[in-house]
């Protein structure tokens, strides 16, 4: 019995090796394995702050293929980075420069796109983005991009001095004058004399051609189907004159206006749904400081255009105010960012013919704008909201609308034509006669098209 314990006791030591032997090589594997998982799996979850050796390596050998010339292996290798890191904003950057490079301008608006869609603080690609989409002719997106750099505080006197070129090319001129003016400032802050003649010109430029004199001619039309009544409704005007170049930008026209719907009859006892009349005229209007203030007198003569017993020409004197204003805000850079549109038109009107009546109307239509094509197709999805109110207290003159609808801005023959779609519910302010008819409370549809121009040439330019 004395005899076992020296034996047992080297046995149960050579057993203790053998277990941590096999812990030890049990850990190494299981190490081993973490290994080779982590970075793969790193790599498929596309983290850019993941250590990559082999992302690093194969962007080392793109740039290295940039150096020695050859942009055909460089994009292969770029191409191979974003699928090894698909997170990644440096690797479509350099695609960008390269395809620019190759003069590829679509291909590579499309990968700064994605580049800053990873990284949005890179401002020097997003200028580049916006100077090509001005190359492209895409010069609503280029103005967004500029713009967003200015809304973001982050613009430099090159970014407004892009802006008013822009705007200028869009007929924007009070907005291209103060981005000129603001480009000027910050020039001169920074001491870059050549910039600073350069918005010096463009705000010379804007004075003559935009807020300058010169001839004008303008069309307008608004057609629009109204389910409530079934009734077709034309109307529009079109006007034709001189401006001067004050601030207050005085000018002078004649105009021709008219309306008719496809309801209202003639005969003994004519049945009128609307003030289907023409109306040749001559009109005066300022426009202070280029702004959406409009403020207009016109004298001119009705003619019906519906028959009856008194079929005549009868004096129209006219005076008013309308104030027009849209805001844009995109909600990123991108060609086909939607963007949230501020749509205000308010009016009032004072009508002689129209027993003297003072009729006053506002509109506010707040719009989600998808560009598909980041072109100038466009697609809303709206809600609005619509008053009038009147000085002679006429019932179908005092009203309320409220609802929403969808929009669509089609450019065609060079002019922009919209169709809105509008499902709305309406309430009189007052309660109709009996003899009118209707409710007080309706709901009603309507089918609107809009289009027109504005055409203006100065009398001289600079």
């Amino acid at each position: 019995m004395l005899d076992a314990a020296p034996h047992a006791r080297p046995h149960r030591h050579r057993s203790s090796d053998v277990v941590q032997r096999a812990v030890r090589r049990a850990t190494t594997i299981a190490l081993l394995l973490l290994a080779c998982v982590i970075p793969r799996t790193a790599e498929a979850q596309g983290d850019p702050a993941a250590p990559d050796s082999v992302f690093a390596a194969v962007m080392d050998e793109g740039y290295a293929a940039l150096r020695a010339g050859d942009t055909a292996r460089a994009i292969l290798l770029f191409e191979r980075a974003i699928a090894r890191q698909p997170a990644a904003a440096t690797p479509h950057f350099e695609l960008g420069y390269v395809f620019l490079s190759q003069e590829r301008k679509q291909e590579a608006a499309r990968r700064f796109e994605e580049g800053l869609a990873r990284e949005p603080l890179r401002d020097a690609v997003r200028r580049q983005l916006g100077y090509l989409y001005a190359d492209l002719g895409r010069t609503e997106a280029a103005l967004q991009v500029f713009s967003y750099l200015r809304d973001e505080g982050r613009a430099i006197a090159r970014d407004h001095y892009a802006i008013g070129v822009l705007m200028a090319q869009n007929a924007q001129w009070s907005g291209a004058e103060r981005a000129y003016r603001e480009a000027e400032r910050l020039a001169a802050t920074a001491g870059d004399t050549l910039l600073v003649r350069e918005a010096r010109a463009g705000t010379a430029s804007v004075a003559s051609i935009g807020v300058g004199a010169g001839r004008f001619i303008e069309l307008y039309l608004a057609p629009f189907y109204q389910e409530r009544f079934d009734n077709a409704v034309g109307l529009g005007f079109l006007r034709a004159g001189v401006r001067g170049g004050s601030w207050w930008r005085p000018s002078l026209y004649l105009s021709l206006r008219g309306t008719r719907d496809s309801r209202s009859t003639g005969g003994q006892q004519p049945i009128l749904f609307n003030d289907n009349t023409v109306i040749p005229a001559l009109g005066v209007r300022v426009q202070p400081g280029g702004g959406p203030l409009v403020v207009y007198a016109e004298a001119g003569a009705a003619y019906d255009l519906v028959a009856s017993p008194e079929r005549e020409w009868q004096r129209d004197l006219r005076a008013g105010a309308n104030v027009t204003l849209q805001v844009e805000r995109p909600l990123s850079s991108t060609r086909r960012s939607p963007q949230l549109v501020s749509e205000v038109n308010a009016d009032a009107t004072f009508y002689e013919r129209f027993d003297r009546n003072l009729i006053a109307f506002g509109l506010l239509r707040e719009s989600l704008r998808f560009r598909p094509t980041g072109g100038e197709l466009a697609f809303d999805l709206f809600a609005r909201g619509w008053g009038a109110m009147d000085s002679r207290g006429d019932f179908f003159n005092r009203v309320v609308e409220g609802g929403g609808g969808v929009a669509v801005h089609v450019p065609i023959a060079g002019l922009r034509t919209s169709v809105y779609v509008d499902v709305l519910r309406g309430r009189y302010l007052e309660t109709p006669p009996a003899s009118s008819g209707l409710p007080r409370t309706y709901n009603d549809w309507r089918v609107t098209v809009t289009t027109g121009f504005f055409r203006f040439r100065p009398f001289s330019r600079p």
